[in-house]
């Protein structure tokens, strides 16, 4: 029959195509985790972020590259990836004061920077409870009120989590506030006696 090999080779080259973005992509993300977890311990530290941020933002955009399909962009490796670059840019942003860039500003999806964002309160709470082992409980209310305000805007979230699965990530959420509100209530009780 007329156009079946054609057919079935035009459908074997794209999927090859696919495979390799897809290798690629999968390869360029493990780097972006990685980088998102030297960003992200390097603000816990009060160490430099630049040149982690630039080496992963690099990195995000060489991922990026090999996205040339839905099916490479949409595989779970590269969205987790844009996630953890989500979360990373967001600490820095929060933890410098500066605005906060939103997904467009990022150059990715708005699910991954929603997973991203919610996963910042788990970070905001380490940042309070070293600040309060420190002993510094002023230091702790400035990132405990910025917690406050993520915190809000992730409960605020009614997406369906076929398109951002952030129900489960409400939860962790609400729990983290709930811990970081007794311990500061505590720390606040003792700075008093």
């Amino acid at each position: 029959m007329s156009g079946i090999e054609s057919g079935v080779n035009a459908a074997i080259s794209q999927l090859e195509t696919i495979e390799k973005g897809r290798e690629a992509a999968m390869a360029c993300s493990r780097r972006v985790i990685r980088l998102s977890k030297k960003v992200i311990h390097a603000i816990h530290d009060g160490e430099p972020v630049d040149e982690p941020l630039d080496q992963m933002r690099r990195e995000l955009d060489a991922m990026k590259s090999h996205c040339s399909t839905p099916e490479v962009l949409m595989s779970g490796p590269v969205q987790d990836a844009m996630g953890e670059y989500a979360e990373a840019e967001i600490m820095s942003a929060l933890a410098s004061g500066d605005i906060v860039p939103d997904h467009i500003q990022l150059g990715i999806g708005a699910s991954p920077w929603i997973q991203g964002f919610c996963d910042c309160s788990g970070e905001l709470r380490r940042m309070v409870m070293t600040r309060l082992a420190e002993g510094d409980l002023d230091g702790a209310k400035g990132v405990f009120s910025i917690m406050e305000e993520v915190h809000e805007e992730i409960q605020m979230l009614d997406v369906p989590d076929a398109i951002a699965p952030v129900r489960r990530k409400q939860d962790i959420a609400r729990g983290l506030m709930d811990k970081t509100r007794s311990e500061m209530t505590l720390a606040s009780i003792m700075s008093v006696r």
